[in-house]
């Protein structure tokens, strides 16, 4: 097993405020390796390095250590190796309170995945008249068996617990999950990494085909995000829906105290024995 998702990431920001920019290079671990080609990364990894730039860079351009990452749209331009990878970022927008990053992979020089992230400054306290969210309504990761979502390298990295539903067999499923190593070595994972890396998987535990027939590899990932958490487990309640020959996949993301947000994939659906 890897001891990280990447390793030797290496980045430089020049320039300041509205026109930094970070530019640099990291090393994909097999880890990374999806459920069509151990050659080919899932989309978790990679998605959630992008928020790690993201986050440097915002946090640079800001000049303040308090923003947290609170929404990522990604879009696949192409599918992502296991390889070495040029990564960049730049602001598209730089406020008193949000930034606004767009940032990149690139492959042998051609972009593979792209995405905006919006990061926001929190406000100290909750809302006044504003409940505590309430805790999802099911077993304690610890009580809930394996879910048996297994046999490719990224999965083999994350730990997964089934509360309702079965590994690649059809219809919603909802399951504990939590990654078993870092995006980086030696460094803290935020929330929103934590739920890019899992949210993913939606389309995976809530597939309505079978993976040796079809693939439905998504295009894009769509990650809002309610609330920071300190919590490895995150419960990734999914379901799926298909058209002709696309599909949409749904996950409400939550840990043991309530709701944490929510991810959405459009899924391209095709024949894998054509």
């Amino acid at each position: 097993m890897d001891t990280a998702f990447f390793a030797g990431l290496h980045t430089e920001v020049g320039g300041d405020a509205a026109a930094a920019e970070l530019t640099g290079t990291v090393h994909s671990a097999a880890a990374c390796g999806g459920p069509w080609s151990p050659d080919l990364q899932h989309g978790g990894p990679p998605s959630a390095l992008l928020i790690r730039l993201a986050e440097q860079l915002a946090g640079a351009a800001a000049g303040r250590t308090d923003l947290v990452a609170v929404r990522i749209a990604a879009e696949f331009l192409a599918p992502v190796p296991v390889a070495p990878l040029a990564v960049s970022a730049r602001v598209l927008r730089l406020a008193r309170t949000a930034v606004l990053v767009s940032a990149e992979l690139a492959a042998d020089g051609r972009p593979c995945l792209q995405a905006r992230i919006w990061l926001m400054a929190e406000q100290a306290g909750r809302l006044p008249g504003v409940p505590a969210p309430a805790g999802p309504q099911v077993p304690d990761p610890s009580e809930c068996p394996d879910f048996g979502m297994d046999g490719f390298p990224y999965a083999d990295h994350l730990e997964w617990r089934v509360v309702s539903g079965r590994a690649r067999q059809p219809g919603p499923a909802s399951v504990w999950v939590r990654p078993r190593v870092p995006l980086l070595p030696d460094e803290p994972v935020s929330t929103l990494q934590r739920l890019a890396l899992i949210a993913d998987s939606a389309s995976g535990i809530s597939s309505l085909l079978d993976w040796d027939a079809w693939s439905f590899a998504n295009v894009d990932l769509d990650i809002h995000l309610v609330r920071r958490s300190a919590e490895d487990w995150v419960l990734m309640q999914a379901t799926s829906a298909l058209g002709a020959g696309v599909g949409l996949a749904r996950s409400t993301l939550s840990d043991r105290s309530g709701l944490l947000g929510a991810g959405m994939q459009t899924l391209l659906v095709r024949s894998r024995r054509d």
